[in-house]
């Protein structure tokens, strides 16, 4: 089954559509949508064009200066208002002329950021982001970019690199949140953020750095330990390609693979139906695809593709075993470890731009690239100093929950890049510190999506709308137990399941379509489980 959608991604690479994917009709967005709550609409009290000559003076430490303000006809019709927060955070504002609801929107960007980009993942959130309830803004993270993977910029500059980890989001949130209050003659009622990827690393920074910011944050993929995950993207580059740079694990054997992990674990929750609830669960070993004797080679693993196969399952270690990030791929991430966005392939350039000009500066010659990292604990330790600007993994939210606000974290169980793995150890720790489950799932929620890649997409590309969700929430106090999610399979068909709030997982009925959400129902696992993963940055590298 690879009924794959993706999404225009933001997130650390492309990710390239594996071979035989079948994507939705354009347009299409099967998701179920969560309603707004209803608000009176709020009309400008000035004409688009002055808000040119609007100074914004009392945001202290973060002088704005307006570029243009130009009235956009297009349905919604909005005003748009182009802009700086010094030296470089630029920033795109989208006014609503007639349909404003009283909400501010922030979206993260993708990748090192550098261009203002307008975006939401999954491809149903854009729907709810940009239909004109919202004022929108976007911005590029405080420094201009060639491209989502360019990290020159950061050469030397600690302001940008500091910009980029944490002060670009929050200075354009106030920057922006003034001019909607000039153009509308009031302030927001209420604020919010969405992101994938470094997008929901930005969110995670909000919440923790600046929890007054935004009433609710939905955090999709979160790149909460981005300085770390360098490792991973190292790793898969050291092991999966030769010698002469080409692929171990080429697409014909991934699709191999993957069929073959879908095929064992499928069940492992209780029902076949093509897809891996928990891939925790599997646990497959590439060793059963060796090829012996005669067998045709195209259906088989040689010995050297195996061990690639169990490396990327396993994750970075060092050469006696410990582990130097939190997990590796999940099973049924096959069909993404290989092509132009695979970390094989692209993620070692924004390895190198990260080490080289974001992490290290000019510690290092200009000859350092990703082959020459050593797997050590020395190695995983020199990334400290990144890791307090850049990283998001601080579990202390007490701001966020003492604001009033609240948190959806959402991650695809088949994500190749973000690490589910890392996310789940993160809420442990959220868990641990507000002494457990119930009184975290009073303001901070995860939502773990069956089949999904990073951002959106996967061997079954099941959308939600957890934006909906985060609105009903804080305006409506409807703290979501699930989200329907949705899929368009293979035939053209939909299929609809439940995700419930992490930990509840969906479980069949045992009678009824087990494409219809309906015949599924929440099962809470008792105890609950400890996701803490044991690997030797656990408590050193906790942000700040």
């Amino acid at each position: 089954m690879r009924n794959v959608y993706l999404a225009p991604f933001a997130g650390f690479v492309l990710l390239a559509a594996p071979a035989l994917a079948q994507a939705p009709a354009a347009g299409k967005l099967p998701a179920a949508m969560i309603p707004l709550p209803e608000r009176t609409i709020v009309k400008p009290v000035l004409d688009c064009a002055a808000l040119a000559k609007l100074e914004v003076t009392d945001i202290p430490g973060a002088p704005v200066r307006i570029l243009s303000a130009k009235l956009n006809s297009a349905t919604p019709e909005n005003c748009i208002v182009t802009g700086y927060v010094a030296p470089q955070v630029q920033f795109e504002l989208r006014l609503p002329t007639q349909t404003y609801t009283g909400r501010y929107l922030q979206l993260g960007c993708g990748g090192n950021c550098g261009t203002v980009s307008f975006f939401a993942s999954p491809r149903c959130t854009a729907a709810v982001a940009l239909g004109g309830a919202f004022a929108v803004a976007a911005s590029n993270a405080g420094h201009l970019g060639a491209n989502p993977g360019d990290g020159i910029w950061a050469y030397n500059d600690p302001q940008l690199r500091i910009d980029f980890g944490y002060r670009g989001p929050h200075v354009t949130s106030q920057a922006a949140k003034a001019i909607v209050t000039a153009y509308y003659g009031e302030a927001p009622r209420y604020s919010y953020f969405d992101g994938c990827s470094d997008g929901g690393r930005e969110g995670l920074q909000e919440a923790q750095r600046y929890p007054a910011d935004f009433n609710g944050i939905v955090a999709g993929s979160p790149a909460l330990m981005i300085t770390e995950a360098m490792e991973r993207f190292m790793w898969e580059a050291r092991n999966g390609l030769d010698a002469q740079g080409n692929e171990v694990l080429p697409p014909e054997k991934l699709s191999l693979l993957h069929d073959a992990v879908i095929s064992a674990c499928d069940g492992r929750d209780g029902l076949v139906d093509g897809e891996i609830d928990d891939p925790r669960e599997c646990q497959y070993d590439p060793a059963k695809l060796l090829c012996s004797g005669s067998q045709e080679q195209s259906r088989c693993l040689s010995a050297h593709q195996v061990e690639v196969a169990r490396k990327f399952y396993a994750g970075p270690s060092t050469a006696d075993g410990q582990k130097l990030y939190p997990g590796g791929e999940p099973y049924g991430s096959e069909l993404t470890w290989a092509g132009n966005g695979s970390f094989t392939r692209s993620g070692t350039n924004l390895a190198n731009e990260f080490l080289k000009y974001m992490v290290y500066g000019d510690q290092k010659p200009p000859s350092f690239s990703w082959k020459d990292w050593k797997f050590t604990i020395d190695d995983l330790n020199s990334l400290k100093e990144g890791a307090r600007i850049y990283d998001a993994n601080n579990p202390d939210l007490s701001g966020l929950r003492d604001a009033g606000g609240k948190l959806i974290v959402w991650q695809g169980w088949a994500d190749n890049a973000a690490g589910a793995y890392g996310t789940l150890d993160y809420y442990q720790a959220v868990q641990n510190r507000f002494g457990g489950l119930a009184a975290t799932l009073k303001f901070a929620r995860v939502f773990m999506v069956p089949g999904v890649y990073h951002c959106g997409g996967g061997y079954l590309a099941y959308e939600e709308d957890l934006l909906g969700a985060m609105v009903s929430w804080v305006e409506s106090g409807k703290a979501p137990d699930q989200v329907i999610a949705t899929a368009q399979m293979q035939d053209g068909k939909l299929r609809t399941r439940p995700v419930y709030a992490y930990p509840m997982r969906a479980r069949y009925k045992g009678a009824g379509d087990i494409n219809d959400a309906r015949n599924f129902e929440g099962a809470m696992p008792s105890p609950p489980p400890d996701d803490a993963y044991p690997w030797v940055g656990a408590l050193t590298h906790r942000s700040r």
